[in-house]
């Protein structure tokens, strides 16, 4: 879309777009993104219908281009095709796979096709009549010796479509072409080594040559597929993944990595083992790329104009000209007061951040954030100080509480550059006791990270490279949990892509302003936990799934102000545990999600079924 549309899109209230509709065709779809989800929709979802008929749990939804049908895919290897409008069972389709489904996709022009991958390492295509009458499949691909996490299909080349698979492959098919399992060869789009486990994959819906990639580590790999040569190879059918035949080196400029810059710059920390990013998608300009990363947080990319993980290393050209700026000037209280009051203030400051903002209220957010210390706080806050040193660079708070950031985060030589710019530029401050105490704690610093370095692990130098390179975040989301399940998803609502929704660990559904990072709502949406969100092509609807056997449709109900039931009261608390959640030792985790868990809604014990 133009830029003059999204300028009509976010200027004219409804009565006006009506009007235009009249006179220009595409005011019309303008219209519908405009409307599709709004503030005031958002705040009235409500659970609309639950479908059943699965007997174990929901692990993929996918809707059809038009949106008529809902797929679901099962640990009872069914596939189920819905009507949502009218809430009925259309199709069961019964698939050959013997192993839970992670990954359901519509295939072909016409969407007469459905795709399978799961957790026998199988891919199967189908078409929907012949798989109701049990004739044999398109397509039954035994090539992965992985579990298959995911598939994604290319928006312009309807018989196109890729397998990402924990064996480290990444398998291209193209339904034009025969695909012979007998013959022990594959064609492979990307092989990220045995080491790799590949979670999920997502195709630009705009520039459909660029596909990323997630794996079992912090790293999304964009991979520009005009330069990819595709491999053709005999893959070891033995289960050893080590003995298969290495693939053919690439072109480094075929692919782009992306990384929040804190989990990029320390591959190695305490968190490396838990974080996988378990889901990626798009927004509907292409622009934007969404990663749920398991273990952290959710975090959102912009493909086109990226941010770099060294921007905090002092820049070599670093101006020593004063940049006055206007701002208030008004320094609030540096009191860390109580969580729930440190989080109303963060909820205050993303607000006036996103529509006026002043070097007060970066350093009010990253004083906040530094004091408060959940998963990621400390690298925003030192990317807020950075902020004000760029646009008000005569702020010494900025700076002081940049080095200290730096210093948390154990970047000694960052922390020493930026101490020693600052000391140059503001020597008044070199005798101050604050300073002095910097330099003691760089030294203290220094000293850990030179003893971490003989633990980093060993990569090519190509590899080295590619992550140094890599692109930061624009924004991240803070309030769910995924660390029990590798499959949870994180979605773009609507057309313009004003809010943000995933699932979590404690069975709430939340939904995040995309302009402030703040909660717009939390809805309990499963006994236990919530996998999969997946909203509606063009509707205000959406579709959840996770550990319980059915689907739910959520959708606006009633006036606002009308009672739901479904809403979460106190998001905080739940936000609260979930941070405690997320570092908790694995093993305390897998205790905590063993056994039954009390529905906050039904009081009954939901059993559990296998997560991932």
């Amino acid at each position: 879309m133009d830029g003059s549309l999204r300028k009509t899109d976010v200027s004219c209230n409804i009565v006006k777009l009506l009007q235009g509709r009249e006179k220009k065709a595409e005011i019309g779809n303008i219209l519908q993104q405009h409307s599709q989800f709004t503030d005031a929709l958002i705040k009235r979802l409500g659970l609309e219908h639950e479908l059943e008929g699965h007997q174990g749990c929901v692990n993929c939804l996918q809707w059809s281009s038009d949106g008529r049908r809902l797929a679901s895919g099962s640990d009872d290897t069914n596939v189920m095709i819905w009507d949502p409008f009218r809430h009925r069972l259309l199709k069961t389709v019964h698939t050959p796979h013997i192993g839970n489904i992670f990954s359901v996709k519509f295939v072909g022009s016409d969407d007469s096709l459905i795709a399978t991958g799961a957790g026998d390492c199988r891919v199967v295509v189908q078409s929907v009549e012949q798989a109701v009458r049990h004739q044999t499949p398109h397509l039954d691909c035994g090539c992965h010796m992985g579990r298959v996490k995911r598939l994604a299909t290319s928006p312009d080349e309807p018989l196109l479509f890729w397998s990402a698979s924990e064996d480290g492959l990444v398998i291209q098919y193209d339904m034009r072409e025969p695909h012979e399992c007998a013959s022990t060869k594959s064609k492979v789009f990307v092989d990220l080594s045995y080491t790799s486990e590949v979670k999920c994959i997502a195709v630009n819906p705009v520039r459909s040559h660029l596909i990323a990639i997630g794996a079992n580590d912090c790293f999304i790999r964009l991979f520009d597929r005009r330069m990819v040569k595709t491999s053709t190879y005999r893959i070891n059918h033995t289960n050893d993944l080590r003995k298969r035949t290495p693939p053919e080196p690439q072109d480094p400029r075929c692919v782009q990595y992306f990384a929040p810059g804190h989990l990029a710059k320390d591959a190695r920390g305490d968190m490396t083992y838990k974080l996988a990013a378990t889901y990626v998608t798009f927004d509907s300009s292409g622009s934007d790329m969404l990663v749920n990363m398991g273990g952290e947080q959710i975090y959102l990319f912009d493909i086109n104009n990226p941010r770099y993980v060294n921007e905090l290393c002092v820049p070599e050209n670093a101006s020593n000209t004063k940049n006055v700026r206007p701002c208030c000037n008004i320094y609030r209280s540096r009191s860390n007061g109580t969580k729930i009051t440190s989080n109303r203030k963060l909820l205050k400051c993303n607000k006036k951040i996103s529509s006026q903002p002043c070097a007060c209220d970066f350093i009010e957010r990253a004083r906040t954030l530094f004091n408060r210390k959940w998963t990621g706080d400390v690298y925003s806050a030192a990317r807020d100080y950075l902020h004000v040193i760029r646009n008000w660079n005569d702020n010494k708070d900025a700076y002081i509480g940049l080095i200290q950031c730096l210093i948390a985060l154990n970047w000694s030589d960052e922390a020493y550059h930026w101490l020693d710019y600052f000391s140059s530029n503001f020597v008044d401050y070199n005798d101050s006791a604050q300073i002095k105490t910097l330099h003691d704690d760089i030294a203290s610093c220094k000293t850990k990270k030179d003893e971490e370095i003989n633990s980093e692990k060993a990569f090519s130098d190509e590899e080295k490279q590619l992550r140094l390179e890599s692109r930061d975040y624009e924004t991240h989301f803070i309030g769910h949990c995924n660390t029990t399940t590798d499959i949870k998803e994180a979605n773009f609502l609507g057309e313009n892509a004003n809010f943000i929704c995933a699932g979590s660990d404690d069975g709430i559904i939340f939904i995040w302003d995309r302009k402030t990072t703040n909660i717009a709502t939390a809805l309990w949406g499963d006994g236990s936990i919530v996998n999969c969100v997946q909203p509606h092509p063009s509707a205000c609807l959406i579709a959840t799934s996770g550990i319980d056997p059915m689907v739910k449709l959520w959708s606006p109900t009633g006036e606002e102000g009308a009672e739901n039931s479904r809403v979460v009261v106190d998001p905080w608390a739940a936000i609260e545990a979930n941070q405690q959640r997320m570092v908790m030792d694995p093993f305390e985790n897998m205790l905590a999600n063993m056994g039954y868990r009390v529905s906050p809604l039904e009081g009954q014990d939901t059993p559990t079924c296998r997560t991932s």
